[in-house]
């Protein structure tokens, strides 16, 4: 049923992805943290506290 081919791509292709996906996330991560190391803009605050703001007030209706 399985030949030995078969097999060794399997294995390759399962290990590819798990690298895709650790790399990444770990970009993403890296991205955050430089995000949030960043001092915002006061128009990036003023955006930031209206988010915060409609998120708050669709929590609770």
């Amino acid at each position: 049923m399985w030949n030995s081919a078969s097999v060794s791509l399997a294995i390759t292709a399962a290990l590819l992805a798990v690298l895709q996906i650790w790399w990444i996330s770990s970009l993403m991560k890296r991205n955050q943290r430089r995000r949030l190391a960043e001092p915002l803009t006061a128009s990036a605050f003023r955006d930031e506290l209206e988010k915060i703001f409609r998120q708050s007030c669709i929590d609770e209706s």
